[in-house]
């Protein structure tokens, strides 16, 4: 691993450094964060490019800016989708009304400067249904159209990607049915769709535990009627909801491994409710990926970002899902998630195809490094530490877990002292995005939820047990020490 990824980095520098299509971007001082979710002290002047489904990337707008100039589109504000039905469906899901466009077999969606709606609202449907396009696609649009872009070169994998891909899926999963998405929220949004049209007579879905960010906005903002559960830990309310509430419940939504918390929800009394009941059960893999748990018998459909772990290089937008054997998906309903869905195609795929041949090594190889990063942060008391066999929820990853070394990728941890002290001194990746070969720590509560943590006295993490101060670390695939001696470092800078 290269040494760079253990000294300071600077704001705005690509993470994986040196890659064009990096998906995590550097933010080293806690004022950087803070300018970041501000937007202020000039901060996109550094930070060109991040998360790809939150800052459209640099070669993105220069595939639109080409677009709108052959179109004769001028000012306002536009966006790049995959398709006239993803741009249309965006539209109709923001309740914004922009001119939109044909080219090739894409759509551009025009809002002109007197336009009365808010481009930020679309903008946030795409974000939240992966209905976009990103940079490789874009880079190779570029290309096609003689524009002017810098060369990258790196492996793919040419010959049967797609069967590739779906071979190692399958073989984690046990289960063939597997269709491969643009990113993992166009699986969520795919999947949850599905859900809502087969079962449209019943109106509530249910957010179980705290999810990913993106997740919670699908429910809360497309449900008919939406009811929050936030910690995995409250199964007797789940329980008391759905003996009140069974019959108009469609479905579900939980992780695995919740995220940030790291806890693990009773998955078996979950599977039982939904089978009670008559709802279905989304289940959300990512953090713990198919080499670590046996979760298919608890589960209408699974979906996995394989952007994150499936990759390891942080570098391509990637998304499956997977129905299991046992699914209650109709016709039907499978059908509604090849409308929605976005396929994952051209480079991405084969950058995937390429990246995804030792993913279970990787995974293995990563639960080691993570179970010597855990037994060591147990032992600093200025630390307050998350990870799969700490809390509650502990049996419940034992029930579904392969074996005890299972100990996954993601730890998250609340430093107890002066935050921007331990954040400014923590010499290591320090960005969003998990799931690469290098460590990289998040600090998670202010990316995702900067909204709540501004509420006075954090009124809405107080009741999920949320900390502002939580920072999520992605353990990489390297040599686990260098991160307990950068972590130790800081917690020592921290206490003086």
């Amino acid at each position: 691993m290269d040494n760079r990824y253990y000294e300071p980095i600077a704001c705005g520098e690509k993470l994986p450094l040196g890659n064009p299509h990096a998906f995590s971007v550097s933010m080293p001082t806690y004022q950087d964060v803070v300018d970041y979710e501000a937007e202020t002290n000039n901060i996109f002047d550094r930070i060109k490019s991040a998360y790809p489904r939150i800052i459209t990337h640099p070669y993105v707008k220069q595939a639109i800016a080409y677009i709108a100039e052959e179109l004769e589109i001028e000012g306002g504000t536009s966006f790049l989708l995959p398709s006239m039905d993803s741009a249309q469906m965006v539209a109709t899901l923001s309740k914004t009304s922009p001119n939109i466009f044909p080219f090739e077999s894409y759509a551009i969606a025009h809002f002109p400067e007197d336009s009365t709606d808010v481009p930020a609202n679309f903008f946030a449907f795409m974000k939240h249904c992966g209905y976009m396009i990103f940079s490789r696609e874009a880079y190779n649009f570029l290309r096609g159209h003689e524009c002017e872009v810098d060369s990258f070169a790196e492996e793919y994998c040419t010959s049967k990607a797609e069967s590739k891909i779906k071979e190692i899926l399958a073989e984690g999963y046990g289960s063939r049915e597997i269709t491969l998405t643009n990113c993992g929220m166009n699986a969520v949004w795919a999947a949850y769709y599905a859900v809502k049209k087969q079962l449209f007579q019943q109106e509530i879905f249910i957010q179980f535990g705290w999810l990913y960010t993106d997740s919670i906005h699908i429910l809360r903002k497309v449900s008919d009627q939406f009811e929050q559960i936030g910690k995995v830990e409250d199964i007797d309310q789940l329980i008391a909801f759905c003996e009140t509430n069974g019959a108009n419940i469609a479905g579900i939504i939980t992780e695995t491994v919740s995220n940030p918390l790291i806890r693990v929800p009773d998955l078996e009394t979950i599977w039982k409710l939904a089978n009670k009941h008559g709802f279905m059960v989304i289940l959300d893999n990512t953090f713990s990926t198919p080499w670590n748990v046996n979760v298919t018998e608890y589960a209408d459909i699974i979906v996995e970002s394989l952007t994150k772990f499936a990759s390891g290089k942080g570098d391509c937008m990637s998304g499956a899902i997977i129905i299991p054997d046992n699914s209650r998906l109709n016709d039907f309903g499978r059908e509604i998630i090849r409308e929605r869905k976005i396929p994952l195609e051209g480079r991405d795929l084969q950058r995937l195809a390429h990246e995804i041949g030792d993913y279970k090594e990787r995974v293995l190889r990563i639960n080691d490094y993570t179970k010597t990063i855990v037994e060591t942060l147990s032992t600093i008391d200025e630390l307050e530490l998350f990870h799969v066999y700490q809390g509650e929820g502990s049996e419940n990853y034992r029930k579904i877990a392969k074996d005890e070394s299972c100990y996954g990728g993601v730890i998250s941890f609340v430093p107890k002292g002066d935050f921007a002290s331990f954040y400014d001194n923590l010499h290591l990746p320090k960005g969003p995005s998990l799931g690469a070969d290098f460590p990289i720590v998040m600090p998670y509560t202010q990316l995702a939820h900067w909204d709540l943590v501004n509420e006075p006295e954090f009124t809405t993490l107080k009741k999920v047990g949320l900390s502002p101060w939580l920072l999520r670390l992605s353990v990489g695939d390297d040599d686990p020490q260098k991160t307990i001696d950068a972590i130790r470092a800081a917690v020592e800078k921290m206490k003086q």
